[in-house]
C-alpha cells in the first residue's frame, strides 16, 4: 500500500530503530532497517496484522503461494505464474493461511479484544513528529486520542510469564513509550530530555499465539513499565545522535567500541564447580 511504502521510506526515527540501537548498538540499526524479505515467522506476523488490522486490504498486501512442488518443471512454471502476480506483496504458505485463520478466529473471540477494537478510532495510525529538530515517526496499531495505545504481536508462547520476559527482551516497553510521546498524551513531545507523565495511557499488548490453540491474552502495561521503556528512549536517541554526527564528520564507527573490552564471566558460570 502507497501509504506504508511512504512511511518505511521516511528517514527518520522510529521504536524500531530504537530498540535496535538499545539491543545491539547504532551500527546495527542502521544495517536493519534495509528492506528485506523477512523470516517466515515475521511474514506470519505481517500477514496476521494484516488479517486483524486491514482485512480489506488483505488482497493488495499479502498473497498465498500455490500448493506445488517446485523441485519440477511443472511445479517451477506455477510458481513463476504466481510470482508475476505477487509483486510487493508479503508471502505466506498455505499452511500459514491456515494458521492465521486461526488465529483470528481465537483473536476476535477474546472480550477484551473486541473492547479495544470498539474504542480506538484510528488503525494503522501513522504520525510524523520531531525531537530536538530530528525528524521522527510512529506507525500504531490501534489508538484513541484519550490514551489508549493497542500493538497486535504474534508469539510462540503468551502466557503471563512467558510473555513478560518476552516483553522485555524484545523492549515493548520502549515501543509503547514511544508510541504515548508521539501521540502527544505525555508532555511535549518535541524533547528527549523532558520527564513524562505515563499515568493517563492506557497501553496493551494483544498477544496471539502462532500455533495451536491460539491463545490470546491482553497486557496492559503499567505507568512504571512505560516510565523505564522512555528512559531507554531517551538512551536509544543519544545514542544515535551520536552516532549520526560521527558519520557526519566521517569517523570511523564501529558496532560496540574500538578499544578491547575486558570479559568477565556471568555469575553462573564463575560459581560453577
Amino acid at each position: 500500500m502507497e501509504y506504508k511504502d511512504n512511511y518505511y521510506s521516511r528517514d527518520a526515527i522510529s521504536a524500531s530503530l530504537l530498540k535496535s540501537v538499545i539491543k545491539q548498538s547504532a551500527v546495527h540499526a542502521e544495517e536493519r532497517m534495509k528492506p528485506t524479505e523477512g523470516t517466515p515467522a515475521t511474514r506470519l506476523g505481517t500477514a496476521f496484522h494484516a488479517s486483524i488490522l486491514e482485512p480489506e486490504n488483505w488482497s493488495d498486501l499479502i498473497a498465498v503461494s500455490p500448493a506445488c512442488d517446485r523441485r519440477t518443471k511443472v511445479g517451477k512454471e506455477v510458481y513463476a505464474d504466481f510470482l508475476k502476480t505477487a509483486a510487493n506483496k508479503t508471502i505466506i504458505t498455505p499452511d500459514q493461511d491456515q494458521l492465521i485463520a486461526g488465529m483470528l478466529q481465537s483473536a476476535r473471540a477474546h472480550p477484551e479484544v473486541l473492547r479495544l477494537f470498539e474504542e480506538c478510532y484510528a488503525i494503522e495510525f501513522q504520525t510524523f513528529f520531531d525531537i530536538d529538530g530530528i525528524d521522527c515517526k510512529a506507525m500504531i496499531d490501534m489508538c484513541h486520542e484519550l490514551g489508549t495505545i493497542v500493538d497486535v504481536k504474534t508469539t510462540q508462547d503468551a502466557s503471563p510469564e512467558s510473555f513478560k520476559k518476552a516483553s522485555a527482551n524484545w523492549l515493548y516497553h520502549l515501543q509503547l513509550a514511544w508510541y504515548a510521546n508521539a501521540m502527544g498524551i505525555v508532555g511535549d513531545t518535541k524533547n528527549i530530555s523532558e520527564p513524562k507523565d505515563f499515568s493517563q495511557v492506557n497501553a496493551y499488548i494483544i498477544a496471539v499465539e502462532s500455533s495451536p490453540p491460539f491463545g490470546v491474552a491482553v497486557y496492559r502495561f503499567s505507568s512504571e513499565a512505560l516510565a523505564s521503556g522512555w528512559k531507554l528512549c531517551q538512551r536509544g536517541f543519544k545514542i544515535w545522535q551520536e552516532h549520526k554526527l560521527n558519520v557526519a564528520m566521517g569517523d570511523s564507527t564501529f558496532p560496540y567500541t574500538n578499544e578491547v573490552l575486558e570479559l568477565e564471566l556471568p555469575y553462573w558460570a564463575a560459581e560453577r564447580k
